[in-house]
């Protein structure tokens, strides 16, 4: 008897480390942008806009190839707090974007949903306005429960077959806060 107490003191305290590493509900995430550039056969103009507490990039992204993009390498680095000291972190290759593209509850589903006219596949069009567009923070923070202590550097490459089509790059830092609660009764 003492034993399964033991086992399920340890299971349970165990679950809990691990789910409260990953989430912390007391924890408010804020995105902000540094700036974002494009490279080769793509050009763009940009603004960093924000409402409240929320930054989102405006602006206009042309793909100078009639190409068809079906893969995107994503490159991630992280860079200490002040942006300064950078390393590899991951790199995601994506193969079957069209279905990805339509995935809800994605980090980058807010980003994509941002795109007038919509990028659905196949991905052809030359010129696509980005109007409000930002990263599901919440997301990241599922994926990688210590992303807010780092700044971030992404290039999204995109690819039709083995030729380089062109990238984008964004620099991006996260921060948490508590947020300020309202007492519920006076």
């Amino acid at each position: 008897m003492v034993i399964l107490k033991l086992f399920i003191f340890i299971f349970v305290g165990v679950f809990v480390r691990n789910v409260m590493s990953i989430y912390n509900p007391l924890l408010t995430y804020t995105l902000r942008y540094k700036k974002m550039f494009v490279h080769s056969n793509i050009t763009g103009n940009f603004t960093i806009d924000q409402y409240k507490d929320t930054q989102y990039i405006n602006g206009n992204i042309t793909i100078h190839s009639k190409l068809m993009i079906d893969k995107v390498v994503v490159v991630i680095y992280r860079c200490d707090s002040e942006g300064i000291n950078c390393e590899y972190f991951q790199t995601w290759t994506l193969t079957d974007i069209c279905p990805k593209l339509k995935d809800k509850n994605q980090i980058w589903s807010r980003w994509y949903g941002s795109f007038d006219p919509p990028m659905v596949c196949p991905i052809d069009k030359v010129n696509y306005r980005l109007r409000n567009a930002t990263y599901d923070i919440q997301q990241g923070v599922q994926w990688y429960s210590d992303i807010a202590n780092y700044q971030w550097k992404v290039t999204q490459k995109m690819y039709a077959g083995d030729v380089y089509v062109g990238s984008y790059t964004f620099e991006v830092s996260i921060f948490s806060y508590r947020k300020k609660l309202k007492p519920l009764f006076k």
